[in-house]
């Protein structure tokens, strides 16, 4: 998403309030809605992002819901723009992180890739690397600085709704 998209302003309850560009958001730390999809191969093991502009670990699929849009078709599209998937995904849970440096109020999903699929690079996304969800844990508490933020708010609350 260009940083001069307009997006949704919302409150601490997650009702819409106003709209800024992304870039406004970011800058005056304005919350705003983003979709996060934990994608899972048929064995369980995670697929993290490796090649993408923050040069670290990072959530599967992540963006922006743009204004007006739902965070499950938000989601949707980002899953396929970023690693090319269109498969179903099921909600797990919407937070505001209490440390939330940008003002990302989050909807996670999660999807299941088909054997089938096979990761092609993006514009976006340039590598992906298959995790066993205990090793990430691990890496987690050993080197967390290998991981964006946002990933480890994220998962941290997947690991605390469905209990991993």
């Amino acid at each position: 998403m260009a940083d001069t998209e307009i997006i949704d302003i919302v409150d601490e309850k997650n009702n819409i309030v106003g709209s800024a560009s992304v870039t406004e958001a970011h800058d005056k730390k304005l919350i705003h809605r983003v979709a996060g999809v934990f994608v899972f191969d048929v064995d369980g093991c995670l697929y993290l992002q490796t090649g993408n502009k923050y040069g670290k670990l990072d959530l599967s699929v992540g963006g922006h819901v743009k204004q007006g849009e739902a965070y499950e078709d938000a989601a949707k599209r980002e899953m396929l723009e970023e690693i090319g998937l269109d498969v179903p995904i099921l909600q797990v849970a919407t937070f505001l992180p209490t440390n939330a440096r940008r003002g990302h109020y989050w909807r996670l999903f999660t999807a299941t890739a088909p054997n089938s699929w096979k990761f092609t690079k993006t514009k976006e996304v340039k590598s992906l690397e298959k995790m066993e969800v205990g090793a990430i844990k691990e890496l987690i508490k050993n080197k967390p600085d290998l991981f964006t933020h946002g990933f480890l708010n994220t998962f941290t609350e997947l690991v605390r709704v469905q209990k991993l």
